[in-house]
């Protein structure tokens, strides 16, 4: 009898916590989307200084809205930032887990790299061509993607900043 009572209580413990995670999986709505803001990365290049750029990432969210590509980045800003070639697109934008019911998702951007061709011997090039997987916060109210703390990469490089805004899309 106890065995049996046993067996009952880690079969609803199952299909609670099974219940649970399909509850909180992520789906990204939305279609096409433009994300545009900052990003400050660090590197050889860089002598390990923080270069803060601008940002625009284009892609679409992908069909059943489990993750979003990230197509094309550009970004603009000082000698250095003008100097990034971009590599391992499509980035992909995966959300997991909502930390308050919702508003604010964990999620991952995987792919991510770039490089610097530098002007040696002066500035030494930077490959941080990865791929890279970094962490990253979405934030339904603001319609942002950030990270909330320094990302290392490849080649001794470091995202320490990213915040952009891309209005249409929302994580449930």
């Amino acid at each position: 009898m106890k065995n049996h009572k046993l067996f009952a209580a880690m079969g609803a413990l199952v299909i609670g916590l099974g219940v649970s995670s399909m509850a909180s999986a992520a789906t990204i709505t939305g279609s096409t989307f433009t994300a545009t803001g900052t990003i400050g990365v660090s590197g050889p290049s860089s002598f390990g200084a923080t270069v803060n750029c601008n940002v625009v990432f284009n892609g679409s969210v992908d069909a059943g809205g489990a993750s979003a590509s990230i197509t094309g980045v550009t970004v603009s800003g000082s000698s250095l930032c003008t100097q990034a070639k971009i590599t391992g697109l499509p980035w992909t934008l995966t959300p997991t887990t909502s930390s308050d019911g919702g508003n604010t998702w964990a999620g991952t951007v995987s792919g991510v790299g770039f490089t610097i061709a530098g002007a040696p011997p002066l500035i030494p090039a930077s490959n941080c061509a990865g791929p890279t997987t970094i962490n990253a916060q979405w934030i339904n109210s603001s319609n942002n993607l950030s990270i909330t703390s320094a990302q290392s990469l490849a080649g001794g490089c470091t995202v320490r900043s990213l915040s952009v805004t891309a209005p249409g899309i929302s994580v449930n």
